[in-house]
């Protein structure tokens, strides 16, 4: 949704296709009010004819994914990698059909990477590839798979290795079983419950409306030098840091640390603080500029929250 908010901030009419339509909440108000839904699948070659044939894009953006944790990976396996990879051989053959289509952007991750130590510097997108999940080793052999298709079909491609993301639009799915820690503390503050962290959890976290904007900055490039881009905040900073100020804004209980039986209360998908990505070869190819850092993102974020008033 943040890419189609960014589509339309540029003038575009962006459709979306996905098996659970846009929430009640985000798809009865402005912008996405107007914006058409297509339902499907994406391992479904007949559901991405029909939709490929109803909208007729001359750009199109894969986002489709399952981002699963630990329980999710014990519990189904076979779903991540269908989804993950299957869907991306299924999309790229179904678009091979339609020439006015001029460039497919393929959502990848920074998982792709794996763990990174802080004291290794910026992760380039030259990095070696060491993922350490199955949703990172799938979206390796998505990458793989859709640069091979683009040199069979003749196609442009470019893979966008997305950053940790946070802030509007974002919801809990089936897909995605755990929301950012930003979410979550949000969540608990306006309920008035304690926030523990574990620890400052720190990284470069991607402001959900930038990651959206440098989307729409590779898509829409006219000339691109790689087949490869990274898409991140550019700076690291810490969810303690935010959830302070958050905290202070919405005058909540301070943000404490876990201490022996005391449990955290929010949950991060890193395990451990990871280099930033260097977004150095977006800069210069496109015209992406990370809009959010810092305390910018807490205003922005709860004049967001008022638009859309339901729980999080």
């Amino acid at each position: 949704m943040a890419v189609a908010e960014a589509f339309l901030a540029r003038g575009h009419t962006p459709f979306l296709f996905a098996m659970a339509p846009v929430p009640a909440r985000f798809g009865e108000r402005a912008p996405l009010r107007d914006v058409a839904f297509v339902h499907g699948d994406i391992r479904s070659a007949h559901d991405l004819e029909r939709a490929l044939g109803v909208c007729r894009p001359d750009i199109v953006i894969h986002l489709a994914a399952v981002t699963p944790d630990l329980d999710a990976e014990k519990a189904a396996p076979e779903r991540i990698t269908e989804v993950n990879i299957s869907g991306v051989a299924s999309l790229m053959k179904a678009v091979r059909a339609i020439p006015d289509i001029r460039r497919v952007v393929m959502a990848s991750s920074v998982a792709v990477y794996g763990h990174v130590d802080p004291a290794e510097g910026m992760i380039s997108e030259d990095h070696p590839l060491a993922p350490h999940s199955l949703y990172g080793i799938s979206k390796v052999a998505a990458e793989k798979t859709a640069l091979r298709l683009a040199e069979i079909y003749q196609m442009d491609v470019r893979i966008a290795r997305i950053g940790p993301v946070y802030g509007p639009w974002e919801h809990g799915t089936a897909v995605r079983p755990m929301l950012s820690p930003h979410a979550q503390l949000l969540e608990r503050l306006l309920r008035g419950e304690p926030v523990i962290l574990d620890r400052r959890m720190a990284g470069d976290w991607l402001y959900s409306r930038d990651a959206g904007r440098g989307i729409a900055s590779l898509a829409l490039a006219q000339v691109l030098k790689h087949d490869i881009y990274n898409i991140g905040n550019g700076s690291v900073s810490t969810v303690a840091e935010w959830g302070t100020v958050m905290a202070s804004v919405l005058h909540g209980a301070p943000i404490t640390h876990s201490v022996p039986g005391k449990a955290p209360t929010i949950l991060s998908p890193l395990r451990q603080d990871r280099a930033p990505l260097s977004i150095d070869r977006l800069l210069q190819d496109t015209d992406y500029v990370p809009c959010f850092t810092g305390a910018d993102t807490v205003v922005n974020y709860l004049n967001w929250l008022e638009q859309y008033p339901d729980d999080l």
